[in-house]
């Protein structure tokens, strides 16, 4: 269902005092019932037109002393105020809770799953739900009386995004009026730092050779035959090397070996770029390029040090402290 034009016009600008006296009313918490003292009824422009065709009939009514135009006049003003109470009641009892939010990176839009409930006996309709200049959802709570719905507000920096009052109105039946509220929810999201690759960007290691490169040879191990030694007690019979016994007579004990391999270090110092937000998105994303090259790779910045790892886990640990690098609160 379209959001009414009027209902969005309708809605009060907020003023510096407007604002004070707001934060008062709607004080924040994780979860808010709408009631007598949250809910305002403006009239729209439909009812504004009504009200001056009202008026004129009343002064036809008055001049002529017809009771027809009368009778119009009052059914008009009756329409008006019995808006007014189906449209407050649509509003009325409605519950909004905080459920959870999804990090985003820098310039995307962080998206807030909200539950929206009333009780079993009640029935509402056409209610919408959103912040000023971002997306609006519109909510009907007729065969369930509860429902989740996902609200995205854009984003412009890292670090910790707090939306602004949630805006809820509704016109429901007949759109000559609007009742409307506001809801400070508990919420927020981690916004991470925007994504770019940038070449050159790190000082170059110094040569390695093929052995470093493929890691540090660990010895007694058990998945790359490195030679042979001569016999020891304690050795396992399934290492003999039954070959060279039967040429030689002498018993000798296949050796193995491994490789560790050297783990990827994201660090800041290394960077050679200028600007903290320049080397932050290069960080995030050199980290999303190793997490989807399954590397292993620990994050060096500067008050923190995240050893290396793997998985989402990881990857979500490394891009929260990118995003709340410098915050002091």
């Amino acid at each position: 269902m379209p959001v009414p034009k009027t209902a969005v016009s309708n809605i009060p600008q907020k003023s510096t005092y407007l604002d004070k006296w707001l934060d008062e009313r709607f004080p924040e918490s994780s979860q808010i019932t709408l009631g007598i003292k949250r809910i305002f009824i403006v009239p729209t422009l439909i009812s504004g037109s009504l009200f001056i065709a009202l008026g004129i009939l009343l002064l036809m009514a008055i001049n002529f002393q017809n009771s027809l135009i009368y009778g119009l006049a009052f059914w008009l003003l009756a329409l008006i105020v019995i808006s007014i109470f189906f449209t407050y009641r649509n509003l009325s009892g409605v519950t909004f809770k905080a459920v959870q939010s999804t990090p985003c990176f820098a310039g995307e839009k962080a998206v807030f799953e909200l539950e929206v409930s009333c009780r079993n006996n009640q029935r509402k309709s056409a209610i919408s739900i959103g912040w000023k200049h971002q997306d609006l959802a519109t909510v009907d709570l007729r065969d369930h009386h509860t429902t989740r719905i996902k609200l995205s507000h854009e984003t412009k920096k890292r670090g910790v995004f707090k939306p602004e009052k949630l805006s809820i109105f509704t016109t429901y039946p007949i759109s000559l009026v609007v009742a409307w509220s506001y809801a400070v929810l508990d919420m927020q999201s981690i916004v991470y730092p925007e994504p770019i690759l940038q070449k050159s960007a790190e000082t170059e290691s110094k040569g390695l050779d093929d052995d470093a490169e493929k890691g540090k040879e660990i010895a007694r191990g058990t998945t790359d035959f490195s030679g042979i030694r001569e016999y020891q007690v304690g050795d396992s019979p399934k290492h003999i090397h039954w070959g060279a016994y039967a040429k030689t007579g002498k018993a000798y004990t296949k050796t193995f070996s491994d490789y560790a391999n050297q783990d990827l270090w994201l660090d800041w110092d290394s960077l050679t770029l200028v600007g903290v937000e320049s080397k932050l998105s290069h960080l995030s994303a050199r980290i999303l390029q190793s997490h989807k090259e399954q590397q292993i790779y620990g994050l060096k910045i500067p008050g923190k040090t995240i050893q290396p790892s793997s998985g989402e886990v990881h990857k979500t640990l490394c891009l929260t402290a990118l995003a709340l690098f410098g915050n002091t609160a």
